[in-house]
């Protein structure tokens, strides 16, 4: 795992943001956010039901951070 990735990890256990409700470079169990190290991609996008919905793809990891805060935030 990249280490933004971990240090996102770490801030969203910190701020005390539901782990049900997102995954970090892994899929969730059933559904919820998620940002995934594709190697030359990052991933952010939602899924449900096997599917990703709302597929957005960055080259920079602090965009898709970003991008990944925001959706988060605004559903929690």
């Amino acid at each position: 795992m990249r280490i933004e990735l971990q240090e996102l990890k770490e801030e969203m256990i910190a701020r005390g943001v539901n782990e049900s409700i997102y995954a970090i470079d892994t899929l969730p169990s059933y559904e919820g956010f998620c940002i995934y190290d594709a190697r030359s991609e990052i991933e952010v996008f939602y899924f449900e039901r096997g599917n990703r919905f709302e597929l957005q793809r960055f080259k920079d990891v602090q965009e898709a951070i970003t991008c990944f805060k925001q959706l988060v935030f605004n559903e929690k």
